[in-house]
């Protein structure tokens, strides 16, 4: 597993903003992705040379939480990609999601559900 950050010299930012913008709706997130990358801790994901998806962690309420956005059919790589993304980080860290794939991503993963839409993975 390769995991590129912003300030990688390799960085595929045009890569990762096609596939945010092709989900932008899904991801209840109304941001410019240029705004996404400034404001977030963004993570894009690589297995075997081929681009997995990529998670991004930001501040809110002072709560961590997450948000994804992955390429069709890479569900199983999905989950080690974020669960190696927890490894990052050495607090709770909540999403919130109605998307029925991303629930299951995230209850794989360890989050509990603690209200409607709301997952929390505790530490």
């Amino acid at each position: 597993m390769k995991v590129l950050i912003p300030i990688n010299t390799d960085f595929n930012y045009n890569q990762c903003k096609k596939l945010y913008e092709e989900n932008q709706i899904l991801l209840g997130d109304n941001q410019d992705f240029k705004d996404v990358i400034k404001n977030t801790f963004f993570y894009s994901f690589f297995v075997d040379g081929k681009h997995i998806g990529c998670i991004y962690y930001y501040e809110k309420n002072n709560k961590l939480f997450l948000n994804a956005v992955a390429h069709r059919h890479t569900h199983l790589i999905n989950i080690k990609c974020l669960k190696e993304s927890l490894t990052y980080w050495n607090c709770d860290i909540y999403a919130k999601t109605g998307h029925k794939t991303a629930i299951y991503a995230i209850l794989k993963c360890g989050f509990k559900k603690i209200d409607k839409n709301l997952y929390k993975y505790e530490r």
